[in-house]
């Protein structure tokens, strides 16, 4: 079923600006704002040898901008890559975790004063040789903060009960025998945890895979699976550095302050087809509605899904290719009926030069496979995403304000 467009006018966003130094590569961006004031926070990675991280801040929404500083969390012995980031604020103190490499893997820093000063980066994924795609969530207050992310065949959460000054031994929270990567989270009102989920089968991650969630409503104690649709091997993805699983079947969840819920996935319903991106809808995580489809055109891919400030209000961003093979845009659409219905997709890529991979329908491929959403307590969107000529290099962050 496709989702019913929603009438009424399209939200006005700023014109997409470039984010990073000028000749220089960055990708797979993070941002976020903190919910009691105007300091919004972005991070993302420099691709250079030894590749590091790049942080800023903003007290003003987004207006202006401090300076960049550097932001490296190396706690391996000898220097190595720095990359996926996230970022969190409550309580006007910053969480930020990021991959030192695969091994050490998983570190966690904390800021309490706007990012000028860090916490020793502390190591969370224990004894583990191999951890990837962390996903980090932080209950209203700070006390609680869980890190989910990839071991391989497995998903395993770290989780902290002081606002991250001690840290469990991660918990395995999956059991079959898949690739599980999360893609996204959200915590309930109710204290119950969510990670989005793909779990991909086989060695090189291309065979049918399952789209669901990944739950806990014990603090991060006992988890539970609930799979929500099924996928099959991507689209072939040709550009540059490309990896055969880029077109996997991405997930994202958001949570609105009633406890509403909304699924987002990017599925193909046949192996190496294009995904379509389809949403669901839950009251209480347990039962969900039929797919609505939200999109069709072309191949999707990277959802993102925030809640806004008053029940029923969820926003959502993805990137497709409808204009064309290499005319890639990033999209934004909005319900204000907990998903029911859908605005009309507004392109937030929306200028055509500033970079050799921009073009005037679109940008060449998204740099990297994940971007970022985050809404501040006026209802203002927040979005920040790669574009590029392919996966790694060339390429930028961009992000735009705006909405609702």
């Amino acid at each position: 079923m496709r989702a019913p467009v929603a009438q009424g006018s399209p939200a006005a966003f700023e014109s997409e600006h470039l984010w990073g130094p000028a000749g220089h590569s960055t990708w797979e961006p993070a941002l976020a704002v903190d919910p009691n004031s105007r300091w919004v926070y972005q991070m993302t990675t420099e691709q250079l040898p030894g590749d590091y991280l790049l942080f800023r801040s903003s007290g003003d929404g987004g207006a202006t901008w401090n300076p960049v500083q550097h932001l490296c969390l190396n706690v391996a012995k000898k220097p190595g890559f720095q990359y996926d980031p996230e970022l969190a604020v409550a309580g006007g103190t910053i969480y930020a975790i990021c991959l030192n490499d695969f091994d050490p893997g998983i570190v966690f820093t904390r800021s309490q004063d706007h990012g000028t000063t860090w916490s020793v980066p502390a190591r969370l994924d224990g004894s583990l040789k191999y951890s990837d795609k962390p996903i980090l969530l932080v209950s209203p207050a700070g006390k609680d903060v869980y890190v989910g992310f990839s071991t391989g065949y497995a998903l395993h959460v770290a989780a902290s009960h002081d606002g991250g000054t001690t840290w469990s031994a991660p918990v395995r929270a999956t059991t079959p025998h898949l690739w599980y990567y999360p893609y996204g989270g959200a915590l309930a009102p109710d204290g119950s945890i969510w990670f989005s989920v793909d779990a991909e089968a086989g060695v090189k991650q291309t065979g049918d895979g399952r789209i669901g969630l990944v739950t806990s409503s014990d603090g991060g104690k006992t988890w539970s699976t609930k799979n929500l649709a099924a996928t099959h091997e991507g689209e072939p993805c040709p550009y540059k550095e490309c990896y055969p699983d880029f077109f996997t079947g991405q997930a994202a969840v958001g949570i609105d302050r009633a406890g509403s819920m909304v699924f987002a996935y990017a599925q193909n319903l046949a192996r190496r087809g294009p995904n379509a991106l389809y949403v669901m809808r839950s009251h209480d995580g347990r039962s969900w509605s039929a797919p609505l489809l939200v999109s069709s055109k072309g191949n999707n891919t990277s959802p993102a899904l925030a809640a806004g400030p008053t029940a029923g209000d969820f926003r959502l961003v993805w990137q497709d290719n409808r204009n064309g093979h290499h005319a890639w845009n990033t999209w934004y659409a909005r319900s204000t009926d907990a998903g029911a219905t859908w605005s009309a997709p507004v392109r937030l890529s929306d200028r055509g030069s500033g970079a050799a991979y921009k073009h005037a329908a679109g940008y060449d491929f998204p740099g990297g496979d994940y971007l970022g959403l985050t809404v501040d307590a006026n209802g203002v969107n927040h979005v920040v995403w790669g574009e590029g000529s392919g996966v790694y290099t060339p390429a930028g962050t961009w992000w735009t304000r705006g909405g609702p």
